[in-house]
């Protein structure tokens, strides 16, 4: 990329640095992704993991790397790996507190389990068994949806065995304007996403920058998102470590 000191390069943690969970399973995190990352911080001006999850649990994986910015909960929060700090760039919704207690006595009389309840500093989230009746599911959608109407601030997002309860109207192509806003007081030479199916949101705002504003774009489609991208790689971790090798510098292996 010509200017790297003026490239932005986003990363989704999904997407791009984990491996799929197996049932009932937690992602694992490649090693080898953890160790290179940290390469494109010291090459690029902005480097960073843009994903709907909090920054604790980017940490607790140990993706809070050297040179890696993270942009938790859908960039509603930013920890600055320079100042190893974490800040809050939106305030949570009103409404999430009224919504907890609701949530978890929608969870109990259902009788699931109301350990799987995570509660974030700007969302809620349930993760239940894949295997869950699906009138149960269908039940547990009708009764969350009316709990985030009620909060007004907030809506239900949902993926297979997971639903959540997040600020309304926040979405990746908010987010990356965030990103911008906040870190970018230069005009990017390059701004790169790589991600799954999810970022098509953000991949269509590139596109948009790109025809509208002839800004330099990079869509890098990983796993499920083939279409519409300037390069696609195989799934994580191994299709896309040549690729991450490549743009810190290091040989593809």
């Amino acid at each position: 990329m010509e200017c790297p000191e003026r490239a932005v390069l986003l990363w989704d943690l999904n997407g791009a640095t984990l491996e799929l969970a197996p049932l009932e399973g937690s992602p694992q995190l490649d090693p080898d992704v953890r160790r290179e990352l940290p390469r494109m911080g010291a090459r690029y001006a902005v480097n960073g993991i843009l994903t709907g999850w909090a920054y604790n649990q980017v940490s607790e994986i140990g993706l809070a790397v050297p040179n890696c910015h993270v942009w938790g909960q859908l960039a509603s929060e930013h920890w600055d790996w320079r100042t190893q700090t974490r800040h809050e760039l939106a305030a949570p919704s009103s409404g999430l507190s009224m919504a907890r207690g609701k949530l978890r006595k929608v969870v109990k009389d259902l009788r699931l389990d109301t350990e799987c309840i995570y509660a974030k500093s700007h969302s809620l989230a349930f993760l239940y068994p894949v295997d869950t009746d699906v009138e149960v599911v269908e039940q547990l959608l009708g009764e969350l949806g009316e709990i985030a109407e009620a909060a007004g601030d907030l809506t239900l997002l949902q993926e297979r065995g997971f639903v959540k309860l997040a600020p309304a109207g926040l979405d990746k192509k908010v987010a990356l304007q965030r990103i911008l806003d906040e870190c970018v007081p230069f005009e990017p030479s390059v701004i790169m996403d790589v991600g799954d199916a999810p970022d098509r949101v953000i991949m269509d705002e590139l596109d948009r920058m790109r025809r509208e504003a002839g800004t330099p774009t990079f869509k890098v489609g990983v796993r499920n998102l083939r279409d519409g991208v300037d390069l696609f790689v195989p799934g994580p971790p191994r299709g896309v470590l040549p690729f991450i090798r490549a743009l810190g510098g290091a040989p593809a292996q």
